[in-house]
């Protein structure tokens, strides 16, 4: 988008919670702005009736409002509610409208597994590992082992990777072990290990891999990939305090590593909401 938006509307004191996407918003710009960021994964779920309540009494946009409560009763589609208001707010070029209606309708050909599985995989991909989390956990509550093994599988690999991208080692082991079970992948083995050795001491992760008769082609490249992750710096404004949380787990303070994983996460996503407030404000 390249023209400038008129702002409709107010700046909400109390946030809509998008529970689909794990995010507040404030105004109906912002709202417009995240249904386009995240149209490949969006879903049912967004049309909330009481998300119209919150645009007719916290935003004063009570004709949107009653417009898309319309929608909702007449029994649309999500392609309908959500293109119907970037058409009423005009945050869209004729163009990009046209853009995110064939998005929104590649997404609903998709199957139930394979559209929740892209909307957990992006947000892995953008480091919003608790919310991926929630999506893994929701289909894997959702779908049986035996519907597709592979799938499942993956869902299990995938939880895994966003537990130990939270540095809890512990639980990112359990599925990647139950993955293992269901798929021989050499990727998702050498994640269960490194997540083993993450939580083992060392003779006794020793003892195990022996014991399970692992090939050593499989270990030797666990420990390569472990020692070239511990030797990389990150730049990120976020690398010191990752570093110190890392620190905790290898000196034992567990209680306060995992406290201080709270503490960081929390503190994360109340700086991530003030940068969209005041850009919703601009």
């Amino acid at each position: 988008m390249s023209k400038l938006i008129l702002c409709k509307g107010k700046l909400s004191k109390n946030p809509y919670y998008i529970v689909g996407l794990g995010m507040n918003v404030y105004s109906i710009e912002e709202l417009c702005y995240y249904f386009v960021k995240d149209a490949y994964i969006l879903d049912n779920d967004i049309m909330d009736l009481g998300l119209c309540d919150f645009i007719a009494d916290e935003l004063e946009l009570t004709e949107i409002a009653e417009a898309l409560r319309s929608l909702i009763l007449r029994g649309a589609s999500l392609g309908q509610f959500v293109t119907s208001l970037l058409e009423m707010t005009g945050y869209l070029e004729e163009e990009e409208l046209l853009s995110i209606k064939q998005v929104l309708v590649d997404n609903a050909s998709l199957s139930f597994a394979m559209k929740r599985k892209k909307r957990a995989d992006n947000l892995l991909e953008a480091k919003k590992f608790t919310r991926a989390i929630d999506e893994y956990r929701y289909m894997l509550n959702r779908m049986k082992k035996s519907e597709d093994p592979e799938m499942y599988s993956l869902i299990l690999h995938n939880t895994g990777v966003a537990y130990a991208r939270l540095f809890m080692y512990d639980k990112a082991s359990y599925y990647f072990k139950e993955a293992t079970v269901l798929n021989d992948d050499k990727e998702i083995l050498i994640h269960y290990l490194q997540s083993l050795r993450m939580t083992m001491k060392k003779d006794a992760y020793e003892r195990f891999v022996l014991r399970m008769g692992y090939p050593d082609s499989i270990i030797r490249e666990t420990e390569e990939r472990l020692s070239l992750a511990r030797s990389e710096k990150s730049d990120s404004e976020y690398a010191k305090e990752i570093e110190e949380i890392r620190e905790l787990r290898s000196d034992g303070h567990i209680s306060e590593y995992y406290n201080r994983i709270d503490e960081t996460f929390v503190k994360w996503k109340l700086e991530y909401r003030d940068r969209m407030i005041a850009r919703s404000a601009r």
